[in-house]
């Protein structure tokens, strides 16, 4: 049970209280910068302000902590006199996490990380690059901008952050779905299975791969599973043979000690708990289709790296390890370390830190994932711990006005050696409000449990008090603040993506008709053509809130007493039913009739079943729901 309101509003308290001390601690013993190195700033008005009345250009560096480039960056370009000394000299320079603060790591994730952004001193962007650079590359660079901009010859950046849309999409969501489709399609790589030529990264590929499934089974394609199958399968490259887990990009076991054949391989040796949430979910749907226990194998991999090197005591998991240990030799790379064959071998050289931050929306992703494991295994092990992490998050982080807090400073952050200034706000953000809304609806439909449709309520009310723009529609990634007139506010696609799923599912669960319009208009406010040409391969969620919306829902329903063997017998049998577009729930007699025993009944907007008193029935009758919706 969650504790009731007044508990929840008292403990909210007291972790605010116990944060601000944490803080007091954190900022004094975080020596970010090092002494008398770079004068980083917080993304605030302040900074902006101060590079307008100097008329200085602003330097601004967003990455994260398990990013082996952004730590190289710091290690050693950052840490380089002649660097320190022109930029403090020309520039203001901002630095943010780009975990702690969603909306700027989205802005900016166009330039992977670290993404460093140049802007005039009325923050008009004007150059920006991807990746870490050497100090010989990076001073030239730093020079060149400086001197353009005494001459006044820097011009605006044509491929800066998009902002809000002008007006919503009058477009059908049809042939705005098949646009996605298609350069989705154009991106994959089918040689070597991923939508790159370097190979599957495994932190963003989820979502892509999840749409290659979804059609699949919508049309029936063996060619399209096949291939999903096979995008799968790269996981297994990935995996920790000795500590478990998933890396970033795939390490090659024939290559070692040669930094050039690393780079061309793209190998990156870095964990991050979003690798491990895509693993779960790619593998737990291979599995689904082939049976191949060589599944429940990796997924038991995925599962021991999380336990025993990311979870936190109370349930929850911190965000990343890094990819490298103190004690590396001068003359290793990283790769060299990850590439040690035993326990042993590698603890000689020491551990390769972890990043103790605990973020709620790649939180929520661990969730969904550990849903999705249980789904397909049946280990009730695996969905305990996604229940204990919720009821965590719901006790710590459930603000008085319903949404989820990103992070609470803890203890344990103020030993880590940070590259980026943990300086987040107490705001709400969109993405972990949307990626932990779907998390909890994932659980209400995988336990029968009406205990998470409430909070999930919370969320998306408060996500329309507080993000959602009434007049165009669409959500903010955060609540404007006194940036806001120098850096436009900004409507996220793949963000407000995932918002319109959440707002899909709730209210056909829900039946709340406040939710029902929201989906729909959610998607037109963002999905404009030069968006979606713009975010290219990257529209995974897009994809898939697409794909929702024209497809629509297929709506399992047990409408009898629960408690009764023969209601939880057709629950069981709707869980082992395959169906991507599924949303599974128990129903009191009402739209349906109470016809004295429990019954399923499957619809969607064209039909509705007889009603199915065995599991027999319900997986068949759940096959002849396959196709699309076609009265939308």
């Amino acid at each position: 049970m969650h504790p009731q309101p007044g508990l929840i509003r008292t403990l909210q308290q007291i972790t605010l209280l116990v944060t601000a001390l944490l803080f007091a601690t954190f900022a004094s013993a975080v020596n970010f910068g090092h002494e008398g190195g770079i004068e980083w700033q917080a993304w605030e008005k302040a900074a902006f302000d101060k590079a307008k009345a100097e008329n200085k250009l602003i330097l601004i560096n967003v990455g994260m902590e398990g990013c082996t480039a952004c730590n190289r960056m710091e290690r050693v370009t950052y840490r380089n006199q002649a660097v320190i000394d022109l930029i403090n000299k020309h520039f203001v320079a901002i630095a943010v996490d780009a975990q702690a603060r969603p909306d700027i790591g989205e802005r900016y994730s166009d330039w992977a990380w670290p993404a460093t952004a140049f802007l005039l001193p009325d923050a008009t962007q004007v150059f920006a690059m991807a990746g870490n650079k050497l100090p010989r590359n990076f001073i030239p660079l730093l020079e060149d901008l400086v001197a353009k901009h005494q001459a006044k010859k820097l011009k605006a950046d044509p491929n800066a952050p998009y902002s809000v849309a002008s007006k919503p999409v009058e477009t059908e969501l049809t042939r705005v779905r098949d646009q996605v489709r298609m350069q989705l399609d154009r991106a994959l790589n089918e040689t070597n299975y991923s939508w790159g030529r370097f190979g599957i990264n495994t932190e963003v590929v989820g979502p892509r791969l999840m749409h290659l499934y979804y059609r699949a089974h919508l049309y029936d394609n063996n060619e399209l599973r096949q291939l999903a199958i096979n995008i799968s399968d790269t996981f297994f490259d990935a995996l920790d043979p000795v500590w478990g887990g998933i890396f970033q990009v795939p390490i090659a076991d024939s290559v070692t000690r040669v930094p050039e054949r690393f780079a061309k391989l793209r190998a990156i040796p870095e964990k991050r708990i979003g690798n491990q949430a895509n693993a779960l979910i790619a593998l737990s749907e291979a599995y689904k289709l082939t049976g191949d226990k060589k599944y429940l194998d990796a997924v038991a991999e995925v599962d021991r790296y999380l336990v025993d090197w990311m979870q936190n005591p109370d349930g929850t998991w911190y965000a990343n390890q890094k990819d490298e240990p103190e004690g590396l030799p001068h003359n290793w790379w990283p790769q060299d370390y990850w590439l040690l064959k035993t326990d042993e071998e590698r603890r000689k050289y020491g551990i390769p830190p972890i990043d103790h931050a605990i973020y709620t929306d790649k939180n929520a992703e661990v969730i969904s994932g550990y849903v999705k494991a249980f789904e397909a295994f049946g280990n009730k092990a695996f969905l305990q711990k996604a229940i204990i992490a919720a009821d965590t998050l719901l006790t710590n982080r459930l603000q008085p006005d319903g949404w989820m807090r990103q992070a609470v400073l803890n203890q344990q952050m103020s030993d880590d050696q940070r590259v980026h200034p943990h300086t987040e706000e107490v705001r709400p953000f969109l993405r972990p409000q949307a990626q932990f809304g779907h998390a909890l609806l994932d659980l209400h439909q995988v336990t029968g449990d009406d205990k998470w449709l409430q909070p999930a309520r919370s969320i998306a009310d408060a996500m329309l008090a507080t993000l959602y723009d009434e007049t165009n529609k669409g959500f903010f990634a955060t609540v404007p603040d006194d940036t806001a007139s120098l850096i436009p506010p900004r409507k996220p696609l793949e963000d407000n993506a995932m918002a319109a799923s959440f707002f899909y599912d709730l209210h056909i669960l829900t039946k709340d008709e406040r939710y029902q319009s929201i989906a729909e208009a959610t998607i037109r406010a963002v999905a404009t053509p030069n968006i979606l040409a713009r975010e290219g391969k990257m529209t995974g969620k897009t994809a898939l809130a697409l794909e929702q919306l024209t497809a629509a829902y297929v709506e399992f329903s047990v409408v009898g007493d629960t408690a009764l063997p023969e209601a939880q017998s057709l629950y069981a049998a709707g869980l082992e039913a395959n169906h991507p577009r599924k949303l599974l729930h128990f129903e009191k007699p009402g739209r349906y009739p109470d016809l004295g025993k429990p019954a399923m009944f499957i619809c969607n907007p064209d039909r509705c079943s007889v009603p199915l008193f065995t599991p027999a029935q319900v997986l068949e009758t759940a096959k002849t729901f396959r196709a699309g919706a076609t009265t939308l």
